[in-house]
């Protein structure tokens, strides 16, 4: 079952809502579930919730998965470039918009891991352990799921990146890659597209930068999986395909 509420973030003074997953059963079952915290919940579910009309339409993947878990979504900020910001960990000059974007991705992660996940531990029949609860996101949220691993990984075990977008601040994210300490065990699934940009250079950037970015992280002993989508797309609908994978990969 889907149920949609709002919370209100201090980090981040606005009402922000949450699409949440729960097996249909959880009241009855008397069960504890393993909890993945997602970017864009409005994208997950419903495609008439969907920014562009599609959405990633995860509920039959999780009705097929072979362990039953909790999926919290938090919906991004419509206004303006404001969703950018608050996935942006670090401030960036966006060529598309003509301006430097300011980071409020902290302030994101410090509501999930200070209000939101209380809350939710709280409320419904999690369990609440860092092996038992993981994170991911694409694009922007891919990014963000790669900055929770690298400085919320006490939080965290398992990390979902897709699509991450990362050029525009890799030298940040190397930097914050390397000085960090992250606990473990901790593991990374990293999917991207061939056909994600306009140009095959585009592919070959990002393919780059993610291998560096996955040799600093194996360094410290992290797990990485790397999942090529040879036909993939920067959309709902290519991560839509991959959702089985990562979702396996999360309960192995």
């Amino acid at each position: 079952m889907i149920v949609k509420f709002d919370l209100f973030s201090t980090q981040l003074e606005r009402n922000i809502k949450i699409h949440m997953y729960l097996p249909d059963d959880y009241i009855s079952s008397q069960e504890t579930y393993p909890v993945l915290y997602m970017f864009d919940g409005h994208n997950l579910f419903f495609d008439e919730d969907a920014t562009f009309g599609r959405s990633w339409r995860m509920l039959n993947p999780l009705y097929e998965l072979e362990k039953k878990i909790i999926v919290v979504g938090l919906e991004c900020n419509h206004n303006g470039n404001e969703r950018v910001s608050e996935y942006a960990p670090y401030p960036f000059y966006d060529p598309e918009f003509d301006e430097t974007i300011e980071a409020k991705g902290k302030q994101t992660m410090d509501f999930i891991v200070d209000t939101l996940k209380p809350y939710i531990d709280l409320h419904f029949p999690t369990i609440p352990n860092r092996m038992n609860t993981w994170i991911a996101g694409s694009s922007c949220g891919g990014l963000m799921a790669i900055y929770a691993l690298c400085m919320y990984s006490q939080y965290f075990s398992r990390v979902v990146a897709l699509s991450p977008y990362v050029l525009p601040i890799h030298t940040s994210l190397f930097y914050t890659a390397k000085k960090s300490h992250i606990k473990m065990p901790s593991g990374l699934y990293v999917s991207w597209g061939a056909h994600e940009g306009s140009t095959g250079h585009e592919f070959i950037s990002e393919t780059k930068v993610l291998t560096e970015l996955a040799n600093i992280l194996l360094k410290k002993g992290i797990h990485i999986q790397f999942d090529v989508q040879p036909y993939g797309e920067h959309c709902e609908a290519s991560w839509e395909e991959i959702t089985p994978q990562f979702l396996r990969y999360l309960i192995k």
